[in-house]
């Protein structure tokens, strides 16, 4: 049975913004009990990629503790020297 998200408005949403220096934007939501499922079957393989600021491992982890610990608001904010912005909220 499939359902269309927008008709989906009592589920908590896990919110990835990002903002690059060069101008892009990149804006996405996805239900929380979805993102738990991708976890189980993925991991967090579309997470993983190479910065000096950022450990990937680290802000993998703080994103299922706050899933499994139904948190929500402002998970993580990330500003880099050259000003691309990731932003993570469940809400």
């Amino acid at each position: 049975m499939s359902r269309n998200f927008n008709e989906v408005s009592n589920d908590k949403l896990f919110r990835i913004r990002i903002l690059s220096s060069s101008g892009d934007k990149i804006s996405l939501k996805f239900p929380v009990d979805f993102v738990r499922r991708m976890i189980k079957v993925n991991g967090f393989n579309w997470l993983n990629f190479k910065s000096d600021l950022i450990d990937t491992n680290n802000l993998s982890q703080l994103i299922i503790h706050a899933l499994n610990d139904n948190l929500t608001g402002n998970i993580a904010n990330i500003q880099t020297k050259n000003n691309d912005s990731i932003k993570i909220n469940i809400d």
